[in-house]
This record gives structure tokens, C-alpha cells and sequence, in this order.
């Protein structure tokens, strides 16, 4: 699914009321469109990346060799 549904925005948002889902989505910086009827459409794709970050480390990778470049 590419959107959150109603139930899963009401536990992000602890709101049932669009207009205030839509203000807390604002006050804690989720970027959401609102559909026809006023209700916010919010990424579920932007929700994962932002609750489970990818753990990008430096260990395994090597420096490059930047003596070849000389």
C-alpha cells in the first residue's frame, strides 16, 4: 500500500479529526497531501525511512587510493 490508512494515521497522529492529524503531521514535520475530503495521504515510504533509518556505516568500506590518482 502506498499510503497510510485512516487506522495507522490515527496511531501515528493520536487524532481522529483531519484537521488535526493534519496539524500534528505539520508540527512534527511529516511532508503529507490531503485528499479530497480534507484527509492527510502520508508516504508509508517516508514513515519507515524516518522511523528505521538505514544504519549507513564506514566499516567494511575502504578508503579509496587517491596515490593511483597521481
Amino acid at each position: 500500500m502506498l499510503f497510510l490508512n485512516n487506522e495507522e494515521i490515527y496511531d501515528l497522529t493520536g487524532f481522529k479529526l483531519a484537521t488535526a492529524q493534519c496539524r500534528w503531521l505539520t508540527e512534527n514535520g511529516y511532508p503529507f497531501d490531503t485528499n479530497h475530503s480534507g484527509k492527510p495521504k502520508v508516504l508509508r515510504s517516508y514513515l519507515e525511512q524516518r522511523l528505521c533509518p538505514t544504519a549507513i556505516s564506514s566499516k567494511g568500506f575502504e578508503e579509496p587510493n587517491f596515490e593511483a590518482l597521481r
